[in-house]
């Protein structure tokens, strides 16, 4: 039995997805939230959680944003994000984040199941309209080179405007691993400063204010 999560800010999305997964013999709802910081929460003291049917654009955190704490603190958890959005600005931050999959709420109900099943088995599973857009020429420079959780939580405070210090004594670290942080950042991001640094992450949806 696959124990999964749906994550929807639409109540009525969330009640018809375990209505259609209730159909299947191998497949259990444990759980359902509107909210990423609820499901955050709640991971906190959850066990055996195979996969996250997470919505991608959802209020106070997005997809993104949830995938990528997933991944930082329950890297075992496969995320599967389930999103009508299918242009770029919304597709490359997913994968950046390191989804396991992105499928789109339009598909058939066998599709889905079948995507469900095959994610926790351990495949990418990509809709045909999202690799369109993945196999488009253009790779930016952090999908090249993909920020580690760490220098994600380095970024967002300097989106904040702290300083290296500040950024120490909200991160628990010292100011010379900051600026160790920092500097990869830039190199990975290739800009060459701070200021550039804070308008490529919010162009490219890396930090959300």
């Amino acid at each position: 039995m696959y124990n999964i999560i749906l994550v929807d800010d639409h109540h009525i999305v969330r009640e018809g997805m375990k209505f259609l997964l209730s159909t299947t013999e191998d497949i259990r709802v444990v759980e359902d939230f509107g909210t990423g910081r609820e499901l955050l929460e709640y991971l906190k003291s959850a066990k055996d959680i195979d996969l996250i049917l997470l919505d991608l654009v959802m209020p106070e955190m997005d997809g993104i944003e949830v995938t990528r704490a997933i991944k930082a603190y329950h890297p075992e958890i496969k995320v599967l994000v389930l999103s009508s959005y299918t242009t770029e600005e919304y597709v490359r931050p997913v994968f950046s984040a390191h989804a396991d999959g992105y499928i789109i709420k339009e598909m058939e109900a066998e599709e889905l199941i079948a995507s469900i099943k095959s994610v926790i088995q351990g495949e990418k599973v990509i809709h045909p309209d999202i690799l369109k857009v993945i196999d488009r020429e253009g790779h930016m420079p952090h999908e090249k080179n993909a920020l580690s959780a760490r220098e994600i939580e380095v970024l967002k405070e300097i989106v904040r405007g702290k300083s290296n210090r500040e950024i120490g004594e909200a991160l628990y670290v010292s100011e010379k691993t900051v600026k160790t942080h920092v500097s990869h950042i830039l190199n990975k991001l290739e800009v060459s400063d701070r200021t550039q640094a804070v308008i490529y992450a919010i162009k490219y949806n890396i930090i959300k204010l």
